[in-house]
């Protein structure tokens, strides 16, 4: 019923749909070439060549580098290196054990020459202590006046003692100042760290969150856009069954309408004469009609050449049919073609969605970038004030070790207890200055004893003397240690800074305070291994302690 009701297609309209199919033909045709175009020239381009050198060169590499490995690994070249590793171990041995022997010989041959020049001394000091006895009686007064002096010198190096004494305390008080500062500040630059992990994890959380959304975003597009196309496919088939209902029903009132004049009884003559008349007029041009329809009948045989009616329709039905598919496959088209451009339009929406986020995250990051930097720099100044107060408190440290240096040299301190001890004792650093002060306060400490024995044990004199006494009855000096009983020796540096390196630890690290210090090391003895550590540079067993004996002896 559908063929039927179709009409049939003109030679005007055939001859357009077929330059249509011809345009459409020659524009795929054109699209195709130039695709192919494309392909061929991307398979024969620069850039695969390029990749197949670079692959090649790097094949050649591995295959080298596979050669040399296995050269190295084989058995020849381990038997070498274990004879290698062998002698060299041998010959570290003997070398150590001979380096041994001759700083022993060295040092008793030093010890034996300052033993010689002190008994040469002491042999020149007697030969000139013979004297007769006027210049026995002329060196008692001069001794006298000598004693009177140095106890002038002492009372003000006392004082001097005294005042650095009291310097030192105020520079202990601003560099426990320090500390606290630095505590303060390792605590700020602690809460800064956090609050930036803080501020990242946030903004990671932003964006995954972005992420789904936009996920869902098109997850819910897809979905509206498949409910938008079914909904257009049902209001298409919804119309078209209104249509069909609303055909059918004009068409059953139609039927109805004329039924029903049909069934009427006609009594007018004239009615009867006019419907005459009508049919007459309707047979005459049905015959003409019929006349046309067979002349166009004849035409159309004559054109075809086909003399039987059923084959022409059987062919018209099949022409028919094809022109039908070829709309159906136009219709398609054209529907493929609108479903492209709405995907375009949906693109180009999605582009500019992306593109004013992106454009707001870049915002977002330049304003968070700002904020660090100023961040930063604020950082950057407190640290850089913090290191000029460091600065300064070098500064005052170096100027306390400088006076601690000339008040050693001048009570005539000896430092060759500290130059057996590790690392470089010649001069005053944070290290060895708390020896070089107990050794200061020791020798004073003696000078005070010996003044204090010269003034009970001289004569009283007639005439009034200058100085005063220096030292009260009712103050006894403190007893002397020998050094090696206040420090027996050392942890060896390079067995502490092997452990310090193995010992990974992530947090932060804070200076330690000396009751702390004191408690870790208490520790650290404690352990079954704590007293191997307590050795000197030449007795230990790492290979970097022979390089530094051999740079101290060259």
């Amino acid at each position: 019923m559908a063929k039927k009701s179709k009409k049939p297609l003109t030679v005007e309209e055939q001859l357009e749909l077929d330059l249509q199919l011809e345009s459409e033909l020659a524009r795929l045709q054109r699209q195709h070439r130039l695709m192919e175009r494309d392909r061929s020239g991307y398979s024969s381009g620069g850039k695969l060549a390029k990749q197949r050198r670079v692959i090649q060169i790097l094949q050649k590499e591995q295959n080298n580098v596979l050669t040399d490995l296995n050269v190295a690994t084989c058995s020849t070249k381990k038997k070498q290196d274990a004879e290698v590793t062998a002698n060299l171990c041998a010959l570290l041995g003997e070398h150590d054990s001979f380096q041994g022997m001759i700083n022993e010989k060295k040092a008793h041959l030093h010890e034996i020459d300052i033993q010689i020049e002190m008994v040469k001394k002491q042999v020149i000091e007697m030969r000139a202590k013979q004297v007769t006895d006027e210049q026995y009686q002329a060196r008692v007064l001069q001794g006298q006046k000598t004693v009177e002096g140095l106890e002038n010198k002492l009372d003000t190096v006392i004082k001097r003692f005294c005042t650095i004494m009291t310097e030192n305390r105020k520079m202990r008080e601003e560099i426990d100042h320090l500390l606290l500062e630095r505590i303060n500040f390792n605590k700020i630059w602690e809460k800064l760290i956090s609050n930036l992990n803080k501020g990242k994890s946030f903004m990671m959380d932003l964006i995954e969150q972005a992420t789904i959304a936009y996920d869902q975003r098109e997850e819910w597009c897809s979905k509206l856009q498949a409910l938008r196309m079914r909904a257009h496919s049902d209001l298409m088939m919804h119309t078209q069954e209104m249509q069909e209902l609303q055909r059918k029903l004009d068409h059953d009132g139609k039927l109805e309408e004329f039924l029903a004049v049909k069934g009427q009884k006609r009594l007018m003559k004239d009615l009867e004469e006019k419907e005459q008349r009508k049919r007459e007029q309707r047979r005459e041009n049905m015959q003409k009609q019929l006349n046309e329809y067979k002349e166009m009948l004849a035409h159309i045989m004559e054109a075809t050449g086909v003399e039987d009616i059923d084959s022409l329709a059987i062919k018209f039905a099949k022409q028919e049919e094809e022109n039908f598919a070829v709309f159906n496959y136009i219709n398609v088209l054209h529907k493929e073609i609108e479903e492209i451009t709405d995907e375009l339009v949906q693109l180009h929406k999605e582009i500019d969605e992306q593109t004013e986020l992106n454009n707001s995250r870049a915002s977002q990051q330049t304003t968070t970038l700002t904020k660090l930097k100023h961040e930063l720099q604020s950082a950057t100044f407190k640290a850089d004030n913090t290191q000029n107060d460091l600065n300064k408190t070098q500064n005052k440290l170096s100027q306390m070790y400088s006076g601690i240096d000339k008040l050693f040299k001048i009570v005539k301190c000896s430092n060759a207890p500290f130059l057996e001890l590790l690392g470089d004792n010649t001069t005053i650093n944070d290290y060895n200055v708390l020896l070089y002060l107990e050794m200061l306060e020791q020798r004073v400490s003696e000078l005070i004893m010996n003044v204090y024995y010269k003034q009970k044990t001289a004569p009283k004199k007639t005439k009034t003397e200058a100085a005063k006494e220096v030292i009260k009855e009712n103050e006894f000096a403190r007893p002397v240690y020998p050094i090696n009983d206040i420090v027996p020796t050392n942890p060896c540096p390079l067995c502490v800074e092997l452990e310090n390196v193995q010992d990974v630890i992530d947090t932060l690290q804070f200076v330690q305070e000396r009751p702390e210090v004191k408690i870790k090391l208490h520790q650290r003895l404690q352990l079954p291994d704590g007293l191997e550590r307590l050795h000197n540079v030449s007795a230990c067993h790492l290979p970097k302690s022979r390089q530094i004996i051999q740079r101290r002896y060259q």
